[in-house]
């Protein structure tokens, strides 16, 4: 398999993973639970965390409850935009493709919810305060992850690009001259890396749109 088919199976993996959990979760809430009826999985934690049938038409979490129209495009207009950006990618940010697939998942299966119910079927309750609770689902979790993991990839990525560059001040790399026709001109590298970041900064974008 080549290094391209990789990257492309990693994708594929890694969302259709998200999809497929998400998704017959929501096949097991919704054909077990009535609209609002709890299930225990675990008894010593029921008070911090259990399964509730529960609905949202706004986006991850609850926010935003009456644009589902809105986030379906959005959602759509996410997928299309990382299936672009992906393949962009510097071979280095692995992470990157990670983050990428996990937000791919996750906005795919809620897409598919508003697709069918006009909402995103939820089903993971918790209870952090007696007064204060969320019902959100595997997808949302799914999505919050991949956006953590992109902006630390991101960072990690520029620590990186700051210490080559402070290397390259301190012990000099320019060793091209004019009588050598065929050395790499300086600024294709330079112009390389701002590709990479324009490129992750879409990514940025397009996932804030996701959730």
């Amino acid at each position: 398999m080549s290094y391209r088919m990789k990257r492309w199976a990693l994708l594929v993996l890694i969302a259709g993973a998200v999809l497929a959990v998400d998704q017959a979760a929501k096949w097991l809430v919704i054909s077990n639970l009535q609209m609002g009826e709890s299930w225990i999985p675990i008894p010593a934690i029921a008070n911090f965390i259990r399964v509730t049938r529960s609905f949202n038409t706004g986006a991850a979490f609850g926010m935003f409850p009456f644009a589902s129209s809105v986030f379906l495009v959005l959602a759509l207009v996410t997928v299309f935009a990382f299936v672009i950006i992906y393949p962009r990618l510097p071979a280095r940010a692995w992470l990157s493709r990670v983050s990428i697939a996990l937000i791919a998942g996750g906005a795919l299966s809620n897409a598919i919810d508003r697709i069918r119910f006009q909402h995103v079927v939820d089903y993971v309750h918790v209870q952090l305060t007696p007064t204060f609770a969320n019902v959100s689902n595997f997808a949302d979790h799914a999505i919050t992850v991949g956006v953590i993991l992109l902006l630390v990839d991101q960072w990690l990525l520029e620590r990186a690009e700051m210490q080559q560059a402070a290397e390259m001040d301190t012990f000099g790399t320019d060793s091209t001259t004019p009588d050598d026709p065929d050395a790499p001109l300086a600024f294709e590298h330079g112009d390389d890396e701002d590709d990479d970041r324009s490129d992750r900064g879409a990514a940025r974008t397009s996932a804030s749109l996701a959730e």
